[in-house]
Formats: structure tokens, sequence, C-alpha cells
């Protein structure tokens, strides 16, 4: 498995928004405990350990034979760490990060390391867990370094000593949390972790608890669950500062209720705003950009209710946002499947899904195709890596089709030359990672299978509405005045503030990347001050030999000739 693309996913999944960071190019050393250089040590950010295995990384960046290495990484005005390990799996040693002097040079001493373990079980005998997940820090700042997730529940981690806490769970479960120090040269077997039933599993088979609602837009505010006794109800807990929330929650139900109108009579969705949102007047205010963007100028097609005083959160335990509770016809919580870094949301829908009438396969597929992803793709990531995670976040089968691949003379190993991370639709993404091949998709039953691109099979890769209206916000976007000031930077960082600046996607065209036309760390110098994006674009790409287009609802930076 290609561990780097799946923890893209994971922190798509689990980010608070998706703003980018500023990209830096940090400068460093890898050394032993007698400061000798430490050769082919693999260094990176995040590392993962997939079903019990040690922690690892797909494409790390290692060091020299002078202990020398270099790589990029992306601030979010926080301090980050690096964390190396040495090509024994040993060794190993972290070094922080400061966000206000991250291009300081970086020496991480490298020492034995020390292994925790550690398993997870429920203190309700009778609940079995699903499939296990957990999230490592360490340092004062519990900075974030390595993940991982197993079904047998059971963890085996090798980290440098010092501080660290280890936070994880499962989905019907409230998480652990739990700082120690490892001490050099003592692993430490930390036993059995009992995990505490969460509040709305504790809730299952039961009578929902009674809301608690201060004011309400599309139903009254003294609403209550025996209101929609007949009906399934939906309860997205949300909040408008939450990304995952507006960016991925709330779209997918406006979707849902569109493609399920036909069974309108059978189910509602109540979305329950948390305490920060005082009023209406406040909410609208801050839906205003995510109205536009986010939900593509939609307003939420069911009915909002403010909780301001807390006490709905609380009595269905929400700790994490959003989170979906769904009521039987009778009026008690329902357990639907669920897995760890899926939003809840999205299982939610599929469960719900099957108690109505089925979709046709064509709107199924086309509804895929439309439904925004926020996600991460770095380069290097393979082609059959890449659509399988595609396929997975975007809840639909993607099948490479072998005799297609050969007769295109493409392997399903080969890199795909994209890199960018934001929301797009699952065809935007698709189209970005395919046309360098000369591939595209068409429907093979429930999915899609990957084949040759001709102009009989491109039906389902072109704009849709909803993708021309995108893409016409976006030229809207290159209409904004900004202002600019660039000195130096690569192309990669250029593309990071714009990001920033704008809240637009940029990438470098695919087939460019993949023809090595466009050298990403190419340096960039020019200014714009309360000028149009798009002239300051223009002006800024010119002496590269560059230009923009606006496709796949993104500003791809491609070649003029």
């Amino acid at each position: 498995m290609n561990i780097r693309l799946g923890l893209s996913a994971v922190v798509a999944l689990i980010a608070a928004s998706a703003e980018a960071g500023a990209v830096v190019r940090l400068a460093g050393r890898v050394v032993d405990t007698t400061g000798n250089p430490v050769a082919e040590a693999r260094i990176a950010e995040w590392w993962f350990a997939e079903q019990s295995a040690p922690l690892e990384l797909a494409l790390p960046t290692l060091s020299g034979t002078d202990g020398r290495f270099s790589l990029e990484v992306e601030l979010y005005n926080r301090d980050s760490v690096l964390m190396a390990i040495d090509s024994t799996g040993i060794l190993g040693g972290l070094a922080t990060i400061s966000a206000t002097s991250p291009q300081e040079p970086i020496n991480i001493d490298l020492q034995r390391l020390v292994e925790v373990r550690f398993r997870y079980a429920s203190e309700q005998p009778d609940l079995s867990l699903g499939e296990t997940y957990v999230t490592v820090s360490v340092g004062d700042k519990r900075l974030r370094v390595a993940g991982g997730r197993s079904r047998a529940a059971k963890f085996a981690m090798k980290l440098p000593p010092g501080r660290c806490t280890i936070r994880g769970g499962e989905t019907r479960h409230d998480e652990d949390d739990r700082e120690f120090t490892l001490e050099r040269g003592k692993d430490l077997d930390l036993g059995e972790i009992k995990l505490q039933p969460s509040k709305v599993t504790q809730l299952i088979g039961k009578p929902a608890p009674a809301w608690h609602i201060t004011d309400a837009r599309g139903v009254s505010k003294d609403v209550q669950p025996a209101d929609f006794k007949g009906k399934w109800v939906v309860l997205e807990f949300w909040g408008y500062w939450c990304g995952p929330c507006v960016r991925r929650g709330l779209p997918g139900w406006i979707d849902f209720v569109d493609n399920h109108a036909a069974d309108g009579d059978k189910f509602v969705v109540l979305a329950i705003h948390d305490p920060q949102a005082t009023d209406f007047t406040m909410l609208d205010e801050k839906l205003k950009p995510i109205v536009r963007r986010a939900w593509h100028g939609r307003s939420l097609p069911f009915p909002i209710l403010l909780d301001t005083s807390g006490r709905t959160v609380e009595d269905y335990g929400v700790k994490y946002w959003p989170t979906a509770v769904l009521l039987d016809p009778e009026g008690r919580v329902v357990d639907f499947p669920a897995k760890p870094f899926v939003l809840g949301s999205w299982a939610c829908e599929d469960f719900l899904a099957s108690k109505l009438t089925p979709l046709p396969a064509a709107i199924r597929i086309s509804s895929a195709l439309d439904r925004g992803l926020s996600i991460a793709v770095g380069e290097g990531e393979t082609l059959a890596d890449t659509l399988d995670f595609y396929g997975k976040v975007g809840r639909i089968t993607i099948r490479l089709d072998p005799d297609e691949l050969k007769a295109a003379g493409v392997d399903e190993k080969v890199p795909v030359p994209l890199t960018l991370g934001g929301s797009l639709t699952l065809r935007a993404w698709l189209n970005l990672t395919l046309e360098p091949f000369g591939l595209t998709y068409v429907e093979n039953g429930d999915g899609l299978r990957i084949v040759r691109g001709s102009p009989e099979n491109l039906r389902l890769s072109r704009p849709s509405p909803r993708q021309i209206k995108e893409n016409a916000l976006v030229g809207e976007a290159l209409k904004q005045k900004v202002t600019l000031d660039f000195q130096g930077e690569s192309l990669k960082q250029v593309i990071a503030k714009l990001e920033t600046a704008t809240g637009e996607s940029f990438v470098v065209d695919p087939a460019c990347n993949k023809s090595g036309t466009i050298d990403r760390d190419i340096r960039v110098t020019g200014s714009a001050a309360d000028e149009p994006l798009s002239s300051a674009l223009t002006r800024l790409l010119a002496p590269l030999g560059l230009t923009f287009v606006v496709r796949n609802e993104a500003i791809v930076l491609t070649s003029r000739h």
C-alpha cells in the first residue's frame, strides 16, 4: 500500500480547513550519537503504521553520504516536527521546525529507538471493536509525527526517546489520550487500554434524547424527535468554522436530498449548529463565502437548528465535527457501519441510501463524479494507488483495464505527475490525473473503468453543469484585486502563497509536469499592488514562458508553447 497517499486522505478528512500553508525548503544533517553523518536515513513530517506493520512512508527524503538532506514542507503558522529513521530501523531522532524561523539549519541526532506496545479493548465486554486508529505526538507542544490503524487493535511502534502522547480509539468509542516519557533503552508495554463507549453508542437502540433548540429555520424551534415519527431522521452536527462540515458533510447531504427527492416523504435532514452561532444574522454572514464556493451558490435545502446553549450537543455526546446521528422511523438511535478516517456523514449517507429506493446506476455515477473531495495528492504516487484512493474517498469502484493500459503503453505503477491539495469534484481529480496519459473513464456497472481516451468515450469527463458553474466562479476570482510580492521564490512556493491569498486551487499542468517542460523549482520575481489576479498572473508568468487557463475547477499553470 502507498502509505503517503493514504495519509493524504487522513489529513484531508480531519483537517479543520483546506487553506494552504507556506511552502519552505529545509536543509539539515543527520548524525549518530558520536556526531558521524548517517547516510540513507529516511526523513519525513509524517509516518504511518498500517495494520501492525512498522512505521513507514512511501516516498521519504533520504540523507546523502555526508548525512545532509533537503526537503520542502508546508507550514501552517505553527511549529512542526521531522522524524528521521536510519536504514536499519534501529536508530531515530526528531527535530522541531519553528514556525517563526523555519529555514534555520536542522540537525537530527539519532539514538536507539524505543518500542511502545499497546492494544485496545472495549470497556463494554459485548461490544467488539472495529478498525482502531492512533495518532502520535511528541514533545511538550504535542507536535504530530505519526499515526496508524489496526483491525487487530494492536500497535507496536518504535519512537525516539522523550515525551510522547498517544491518542486513539475506534469510531463507536471515546478516544483515549495518554502522555508518557519514553526512556532510553527501555521498551514500554502499555498493556490493554480500555475504551469507553461513546455517549451516542450508549444511546443506540434507545429513544433519541429531547432537543434543546433556541432558534430554527425551516421548522419550529420547539420541534422534537416525536414530530418526525415514521421518517428516518439525520441529525448533522456542524459548525461554520469546521472545514470538513462545510466542504464535505453538508454538501453531501445537499446532493443526497436532491438525488432522493422521490423519497422525500421517508426521511429528513436536520443541520444542528454548535453554540458558536448565536443567531441567524451572525450565521448568514459567516456562510456567505461558504455558500458561494463550497456549496456552489446553493443554500441548504433542509432545516437548520441552533443549539446556542450546547445542551443538545452535550446530550448526544458530540465531540467531533461533523457528527452524524441517525434516528429510525420509531425515533430510536441507529447503529450504522463506520470506519476510522472516513467521514461519519458519508457512512450515514450510504446506510440511509440502503433504506430508500435504489438510484439508477447512471445517477449514482453522475453524483459521484460531481461530489466534491477535499483531498491532497503528491507527485510520485502511482497511478494504481491514486485511483484506488479516489475510489475510496469518492465511494465508487474504479477499475483499471489492463488491456486498455497495455494498448496505451501505460504501466499502472507509473508515477502520477500531479501535486495538488484542494477541494475539487471527483471528475476534476480524475481528469487531471488521467489526461497526461491519454486515458479517460467510462461506466462499468455501478462504477468506472479506465480506458484509452477517444472522441467516442469522453462523455463522462466533459464538464457537468456543476463544473461549468464552478469554472465560472474561478473566472470571477481572477477578476478580484490582489497584492503580491515574490522575490526569487520557487514556483512551488508561489503556488502555495497564491492559494493562501485567494482560496483558489493552483496546479502545474500535469501534462507539462510529465514531459518536464515546466520546472517547479524555477524562481519567480515580481509584484502586484491592488491589481486583478488575472493580469498579475500574466505578468508574473510571462518571463518564465508560462501562462494559465481555468480548467477542472483550478487555475492551471501551463507552457505558452
